[in-house]
C-alpha cells in the first residue's frame, strides 16, 4: 500500500472540498428536481398487461401518475408479451395516443435478431414515432459471453450505417465495459 504524506492528504482534501463546494448547489437543486416523477419516464414493459387490454387508457393512467415520457417495447418484437395489439396501429397512431395522454415516447427497444431482419422497417417506425433513441435490448448471447463476444456481435450490425446516420457506428454500452 502506498504511503500518503500529511501534505498530500491535506492538498487532496482541499482540492476535493473545493470541487464539492463548486458543484454542491447544482446537486442540491438537481436532487429536488429529479425526485419529481414529472422528470422520470417509465418503461412500457412494466405495464404490458394493461397495454394489451387498453393502450390509450394505460397511457392516460401513467400520465395521471405524473410521468411525462416513456420507452416503448417494439410492438412486433414483443407481440407475445403484451404488445401484439399495437402491431395493428401505424406509428403515427401510436404516437397520437401517447401524445394525447400527455406523454412523449423518447425511445423504443428491440431485439438483435429483429433489428437484423427488419432494419429499415424498424428505423422507419422509429422516425415516424419521433424517437430520440433506438435501444438494442439484447444480443441473444449466452450468459457466459465475455466482452470480446459482445464486441464481435456489435460489429456485425449494421452491415453499413443507416442512410440517415452516415457516421453511426455500433457502440458497446458503458455498463458492459466492466466485464
Amino acid at each position: 500500500m502506498k504511503h500518503l504524506t500529511r501534505r498530500a492528504f491535506i492538498t487532496r482534501s482541499a482540492a476535493s472540498l473545493a470541487g464539492a463546494a463548486m458543484i454542491a448547489p447544482h446537486l442540491l437543486r438537481a436532487e429536488t428536481e429529479t425526485l419529481s416523477p414529472n422528470l422520470i419516464g417509465f418503461q412500457s414493459w412494466i405495464v404490458r398487461e394493461s397495454i394489451e387490454k387498453d393502450f390509450a387508457g394505460t397511457m392516460k393512467m401513467m400520465a395521471g401518475m405524473g410521468y411525462k415520457s416513456m420507452e416503448l417495447c417494439s410492438p412486433p418484437g414483443y407481440a407475445k408479451s403484451g404488445f401484439g395489439p399495437l402491431q395493428n396501429l401505424k406509428a403515427s397512431e401510436v404516437k397520437r395516443i401517447i401524445n394525447d395522454a400527455g406523454l412523449t415516447c423518447v425511445s423504443c427497444h428491440y431485439g438483435f435478431d429483429e433489428l437484423k431482419q427488419h432494419t429499415q422497417e424498424r428505423i422507419d417506425f422509429a422516425r415516424e414515432l419521433g424517437l430520440e433513441q433506438m435501444i438494442l435490448s439484447y444480443f441473444g448471447l449466452p450468459k457466459t459471453a465475455v466482452l470480446s463476444d459482445w464486441k464481435k456481435a456489435a460489429m456485425k450490425w449494421p452491415p453499413r450505417p443507416p442512410h440517415f446516420l452516415p457516421e453511426a457506428t455500433p457502440q458497446i454500452p458503458t455498463w458492459l465495459k466492466w466485464r
